[in-house]
């Protein structure tokens, strides 16, 4: 992996591709860099977003390539995505610190270990909370769902997928002013 830190979670998300047999393309190099770079400085981009900055980062590949190539990358677990309010979906690298990449058999790729706690602005463990009277969208700590995820296990046999939808109210700033 790349001794830069603002590569090494592009670096993990491709070694992932490759160890399953997947094909690094211009297009898929592309997406991984403009989520980086998203995910690295707090935005939430969604699938048009996304493709307006790759044309600008790599005019050759199609908008309707970047459409299929955020659905090969979630598919292979490299990106994840977040459905908001008003049915915006928003995409993150999906890398998990510490854990390495496997295919079945011995081969593997090292673990990421930019964070080791998971929850800093290199790995994706965090929720969203989106504001329903502005739109705004932050990052919470997925350990704000402990309790009630642990609560639906014992009481329903349920599992919560705390990283999948973004949690509805209202923000401080529209709080403060209702």
């Amino acid at each position: 992996m790349s001794a830069n830190r603002d590569e090494a979670r592009v670096d993990w998300a491709l070694a992932r591709l490759r160890v399953l047999g997947e094909r690094v393309t211009p297009a898929r190099e592309a997406v991984l860099h403009v989520i980086d770079t998203a995910d690295r400085t707090d935005e939430h981009l969604t699938a048009e977003q996304i493709g307006e900055r790759v044309t600008r980062l790599e005019p050759s590949v199609h908008r309707a390539t970047v459409y299929r190539t955020l659905t090969s990358l979630t598919d292979a677990g490299v990106l994840s995505h977040i459905h908001l309010g008003g049915s915006a979906t928003v995409y993150h690298l999906a890398v998990t610190p510490g854990e390495p990449v496997r295919e079945p058999g011995p081969a593997s790729v090292g673990p990421f270990d930019g964070d080791p706690l998971g929850d800093g602005p290199l790995s994706n463990g965090h929720l969203h909370v989106q504001c329903s009277v502005c739109g705004r969208v932050q990052d919470a700590p997925v350990a704000v769902l402990d309790e009630a995820g642990r609560r639906l296990r014992e009481e329903l046999g349920f599992e919560l997928d705390r990283t999948h939808a973004a949690l509805l109210g209202r923000c401080a700033d529209c709080a403060g002013s209702a």
